[in-house]
């Protein structure tokens, strides 16, 4: 789970918050700008929940109880399925990218966290459809929970062409969702 708190520090530095210097208001002549701001906006707002999943820390439970166990399965479910979900349907959504490096960076980041985000929503949803005290339906939403760790920390970093794209930097310092995402 440790590859959440890498991702987590890629979306802050997507955001800009490690120092980069904010770009000058743009004129109102000058809509390709705010278009790229509203997209790069867009952009983060989408992020927002997956941003989440690094502050998520699995609380401890009794394996051989299975009430304890399944509130802890549902609470983890219920931070990774919105984050992952939100990402990879909100990028989707998003219209025209201000360039083809946004673009990229959006395709990569939907590429990387689609087959994750499916994984999650599909052992979710087979735990929401057991009774609540099915201890295989617990044990096995723990079997997919680890599997997509695993995933999550073998996944290539798909933030890592943010880190260092000053146009991309520029757009999130002037995107109000950008600053909402954790510093």
């Amino acid at each position: 789970m440790r590859r959440s708190i890498i991702l987590f520090a890629a979306v802050l530095l997507l955001a800009g918050c490690g120092g980069a210097e904010p770009a000058s208001a743009p004129s109102p002549s000058s809509p390709a700008p705010v278009a790229g701001s509203s997209w790069m906006d867009g952009f983060c707002g989408s992020l927002i929940d997956f941003a989440k999943i690094g502050d998520f820390r699995m609380p401890d439970f009794e394996q051989d109880d299975v009430a304890s166990a399944r509130k802890v399965m549902d609470e983890a479910f219920g931070v990774f399925a919105p984050g992952f979900d939100n990402a990879v349907t909100g990028l989707g959504k998003l219209g025209q990218a201000p360039s083809a490096e946004a673009d990229a960076a959006r395709e990569s980041i939907v590429a990387a966290l689609t087959p994750i985000r499916d994984k999650v929503l599909a052992a979710k949803a087979a735990l929401d459809a057991a009774p609540k005290d099915d201890k295989a339906a617990v044990a096995a939403a723990a079997v997919s929970f680890r599997q997509i760790g695993s995933d999550i920390n073998d996944m290539p970093d798909p933030f890592q062409q943010l880190e260092t794209n000053v146009s991309l930097k520029t757009l999130a310092a002037q995107a109000p969702n950008c600053k909402k995402l954790p510093s």
